[in-house]
């Protein structure tokens, strides 16, 4: 039996990416009316009146930097926590929904400077005032120095000084992921290292929707594997030196295989049998 199917990975927790509602504000229309108190008051200044109100009322574009503000200073720990799973070569399974959120956040500064560079102008003087998110600024914008030796200035540079944390943020996602799908492959297996085949027909000819759903997810996890290696930063636990990536695609491409064969999808079943011989048989060191 060869090393990889002797290895063993700790169980992790397996957290849920949630779905935040999109509608982060919805602006109620209120029906403005007019009464006659008494009969002393005209038609024209129950006129006046009404405009008056139409006048005063907020549109949603008066709501956008309030809302902008709100949103940035509640993502902004996020982000920093993020970072700080980084830092600590963190990326369980459990971490997942927190890097999530991360680059959340970092796509709002990224949205706002690309939709209003004028209006972010305003929200960072307004930030200046958050502890949260000045750390957020600082470690962004060193984060470009440190590659171009110089801070941004102009709005593109701050906007690819968004761009580095993001993907920096999106490296420890694949990483999580991974680890997310290394447990969940684990059902498809016995405990002798074996595909449990057995378990994949009952799929196929019982959960065929469902089943179908997980194993094209799977696809799509082993392509984030593939482009972690292609990074070079692609380490998951220390000391590794991305075995467990090269354990998953080697798991996984076994079982798409054979799951793509019984279903004849011919050529997405070569296009695994060549990638998990080719894994099987190197240990992938950068």
């Amino acid at each position: 039996m060869s090393d990889f199917e002797n290895f063993e990975f700790d169980l992790l927790n397996n957290d849920e990416i949630s779905s935040p509602d999109n509608d982060f504000l919805t602006i109620d229309e209120t029906e403005l009316t007019t009464e006659s108190d008494n009969a002393n008051t005209t038609i024209t200044d129950s006129k006046d009146d009404t405009e008056a109100k139409i006048s005063r009322k907020r549109s949603s574009a008066d709501f956008s930097p309030d809302m902008d503000l709100l949103l940035l200073t509640a993502q902004s720990s996020m982000i920093l926590e993020g970072m700080n799973l980084i830092l600590k070569h963190d990326f369980k399974s459990s971490n997942l929904s927190t890097f999530s959120e991360a680059i959340k956040g970092v796509d709002l500064h990224l949205k706002i400077l690309q939709r209003n560079p004028e209006n972010y102008k305003k929200l960072s003087v307004m930030l200046s005032k958050d502890r949260d998110c000045m750390e957020v600024q600082n470690i962004t914008f060193n984060l470009y120095k440190n590659l171009y030796d110089e801070p941004p200035e102009t709005e593109s540079q701050k906007q690819r000084a968004f761009e580095l944390i993001r993907d920096t943020l999106y490296n420890g996602y694949s990483k999580s992921l991974v680890s997310l799908a290394l447990i969940e492959i684990k059902r498809f297996y016995l405990m002798t290292g074996d595909p449990d085949f057995a378990k994949i027909d009952e799929v196929i000819q019982t959960r065929k929707d469902k089943g179908a759903s997980y194993f094209f997810k799977l696809e799509k996890h082993v392509n984030i594997a593939r482009n972690l290696l292609k990074t070079g930063n692609f380490e998951i636990n220390k000391g590794m030196k991305g075995r467990e990536i090269n354990i998953f695609i080697v798991k996984a491409s076994q079982i798409l295989f054979y799951y793509f064969s019984k279903t004849n999808y011919n050529d997405k079943a070569n296009l695994y049998n060549k990638l998990y011989e080719n894994f099987k048989k190197y240990f992938i060191v950068k």
